[in-house]
């Protein structure tokens, strides 16, 4: 009997459970918070705050430049890398590989005298100068060459130039002459297209009189008069020239008649 007296208990205890978490569910879904945190959240905002909370942030100091930069600074590089990327200051030389020539040259160069360096050391140095010396020697031809090369290269472009110019010149007399001879051509060229409908159009009437109707050129009709006409024309060119033979023969035949 006390197990069911403790089985109903616990039903009950989960009952009350489960409409609180389901109440809570419904407020979050329709308010976006739960109705224990909205209630939370609207007693905060109704609390004023009160002159002792206002003197307290009175008394509290004020921040200094470098924590305000601090606080504004959200990259999370290193210190040294922000500072001489992001605020471009000359940071002091710490690291052994600083010391080395080309990076305080590099470093003069880009803080100029806010580096605190000595100019001197952007000048090559006796082993260094010595080097180009002999690299140059090696490499590079003498002063008076390479004055002589650009000498050389001057008057070539000039002399480019004036060919240039003396073409552009020619051209230009010539042009006259090009233009006629331009257009001497198009009107050839158009006559010539011109020839060809009048011969095509006087062939279409030939083949319409020969035929005795007229007929469309794309009809395959059209092709077969064509063709054989051409047969009768050879046929008859070929029937002229052996009757002009032959008018010959008889010709020759009669002189030598008459002069026996």
């Amino acid at each position: 009997m006390e197990s069911a007296i403790n089985v109903l208990q616990l039903r009950k205890i989960a009952l009350k459970h489960w409409t609180a978490c389901k109440s809570t569910i419904l407020a979050s879904r329709y308010f976006g918070t739960s109705l224990p945190k909205f209630a939370t959240e609207k007693r905060e905002v109704n609390e004023e705050p009160t002159v002792d909370d206002i003197l307290e942030d009175l008394r509290k100091p004020e921040l200094s430049e470098d924590e305000i930069i601090q606080k504004r600074f959200q990259a999370r590089l290193p210190e040294r890398i922000y500072r001489k990327h992001m605020l471009k200051e000359p940071l002091p030389l710490e690291n052994e590989s600083d010391f080395y020539n080309y990076r305080l040259r590099t470093y003069y160069a880009r803080f100029g005298k806010a580096s605190k360096l000595n100019p001197g050391i952007c000048w090559p140095t006796r082993e260094e100068l010595s080097d180009i010396i002999k690299r140059d020697q090696m490499f590079e031809p003498p002063l008076q060459e390479k004055i002589q090369n650009v000498e050389a290269k001057r008057l070539a472009a000039e002399k480019a130039k004036k060919d240039v110019e003396a073409e552009v010149e020619k051209n230009m007399s010539n042009l006259d002459k090009w233009m006629g001879d331009y257009y001497a051509r198009i009107e050839k060229k158009e006559q010539k297209t011109r020839d060809l409908k009048s011969q095509r159009e006087k062939l279409v009437e030939e083949i319409s009189e020969y035929l005795g109707y007229d007929i469309d050129p794309r009809d395959p009709r059209f092709k077969e008069a064509v063709e054989q006409r051409e047969k009768e024309k050879k046929k008859a060119m070929k029937m002229k020239k052996q009757q002009e033979s032959y008018d010959k023969m008889l010709e020759k035949l009669r002189k030598i008649a008459l002069s026996k």
